[in-house]
């Protein structure tokens, strides 16, 4: 499993386009958002859009693992993976754990952005929670992107994956605060993993503890994630 990880790190690395156009989105539309003064959920605006936004640049990031899959599974890749000895779960666990750690990069672009243009402040210990929680919360989505790889065809995954980013993003409360949203949609938030992944970053610059009902409520999502993504990559490696 250690030299498919190491294997797979190489071919990320050569499709630094992609990693540049991750960092450069959440950045960019925080800086046009960011203007605003006030407070949300106990934050200024300044540090509430940079979690939000921060997220939001995760999920883009580890969600397009899935188009490379989706590329690899055209090409015949995955049955080839399937004659060595690693089971789909390593499979599985590999490429998310690859695909989650874009998650740093985003969540320091953001971090750097925020402080230089709005002097937000957390001691060296929060930004290490921050990054380190932020990375942890991103494998569910990098679980998803996996499960729509290994299901659709090229050219479905990336608009699919995106629609999946934007609808978690609105919805989860990034692009809309949860208390300006109407009492059900806030509710329904309350249950995507999207909302309580940005909790995690925001009761870090809280300094509170992240809820124990987000992080099962994660967990949970986790769980169902990649169980469909192995199932995903069973039928896909399968198929002739």
């Amino acid at each position: 499993m250690l030299a498919f990880l190491k294997f797979e790190a190489r071919r990320l690395l050569r499709e630094p386009r992609a990693i540049v156009l991750t960092l450069v989105l959440p950045v960019l539309v925080y800086t046009i958002s960011s203007g605003n003064q006030g407070d949300v959920g106990g934050l200024d605006v300044a540090a509430y859009l940079m979690v939000s936004m921060a997220a939001y640049g995760v999920l883009v990031g580890v969600m397009t693992v899935g188009i490379s899959v989706s590329q690899e599974r055209a090409s015949g890749w995955l049955r080839q993976l399937r004659i060595t000895p690693l089971s789909p779960g390593k499979v599985v666990v590999s490429k998310a754990l690859l695909g989650s750690l874009l998650a740093v990069p985003v969540v320091l672009a953001v971090g750097v952005t925020a402080v230089a243009s709005h002097g937000v402040s957390l001691g060296i210990d929060r930004w290490a929670a921050l990054i380190g929680l932020l990375w942890l919360g991103s494998l569910p989505f990098a679980a998803l992107g996996l499960a729509l790889g290994f299901s659709l065809p090229p050219q479905l995954t990336q608009p699919v994956s995106m629609l999946g980013v934007f609808g978690l993003s609105f919805l989860g409360g990034l692009f809309v605060p949860t208390e300006v949203m109407p009492k059900a949609l806030a509710q329904i938030s309350g249950w995507l993993p999207s909302n309580r992944y940005a909790e995690l970053g925001r009761s870090i610059v809280l300094h509170h503890a992240p809820p124990a009902r987000g992080v099962l409520i994660l967990a949970g999502w986790a769980v169902i994630f990649a169980l469909l993504a192995m199932t995903a990559y069973r039928r896909s490696a399968a198929a002739k």
